[in-house]
């Protein structure tokens, strides 16, 4: 296994994140004068950006590293008994949400008196002003593609491959990862104390179970909850 140094990781954790924010704020615009929510776009930057960039850096690091498939990049292989996965899975989706309802007001504020220059679809995603169809097309589509698609790459890309390989930050691998990840989202300044919070337990346990199963019944678990609860509107 490579392992990489300090600027190289920094570059890699922020370099998708920014390719997604300029084909966000590219397309929302446009859409958003056709009737269309944000989501949308958001969604569609998965198709069009996650999957082909994260599948690409992958691919290459495969060849790079001298393995045979993208899955054998991945070293948190260890499994976990049946009871732990279940506990550590539903206890950090529970602290999460804790999370996220404790920090909402704080993220309002944010997005309100710091990010108050960015344009009103930048900040606010709610379906107000839009017709059921879309709402209802834009929810399943999110449910498919942010509740499984993309937590799945996410986690693959940031605790599969470069966790790992995160070595020369020693034991704060853990937390530079976390922090990292939480600021990948340029599309969602407003509620990175939320997501560093959130997270960062469960960053810290995949380091520490070395299970990348973990994460990904966590960060899907979470967005397919989410996705869920988003059909309560219509």
């Amino acid at each position: 296994m490579k392992q990489h140094s300090k600027p190289k990781l920094i570059f890699y954790h922020f370099y998708p994140g920014v390719l997604i924010t300029l084909f966000f704020v590219s397309v929302t615009p446009f859409m958003v004068s056709k009737g269309l929510p944000p989501q949308l776009s958001m969604l569609l930057a998965i198709v069009v950006v996650v999957v082909p960039v994260f599948l690409l850096h992958l691919k290459k690091a495969k060849q790079m590293e001298g393995v045979n498939r993208i899955r054998d990049l991945v070293v948190y292989n260890e499994k976990l008994t049946t009871k732990k996965l279940i506990t550590y899975t539903l206890g950090l989706i529970v602290f999460a949400f804790l999370i996220y309802g404790l920090t909402q007001p704080l993220n309002e504020i944010l997005a309100k008196k710091l990010f108050y220059w960015l344009p009103d679809w930048y900040k606010v995603r709610d379906f107000e002003g839009y017709s059921r169809t879309i709402v209802l097309i834009t929810l399943v589509l999110n449910l498919l593609l942010n509740g499984l698609l993309a937590p799945y790459l996410e986690e693959l890309y940031f605790r599969g491959y470069l966790l790992p390989r995160m070595e020369a930050w020693g034991k704060y691998a853990p937390l530079l990862s976390a922090i990292l990840f939480s600021l990948y989202h340029f599309w969602q300044p407003q509620i990175y104390l939320t997501l560093l919070i959130a997270l960062f337990p469960m960053t810290y346990l995949v380091w520490k179970t070395k299970s990348l199963k973990l994460a990904i019944y966590v960060h899907c678990g979470l967005n397919i909850i989410g996705a869920l609860l988003s059909f309560s509107i219509i």
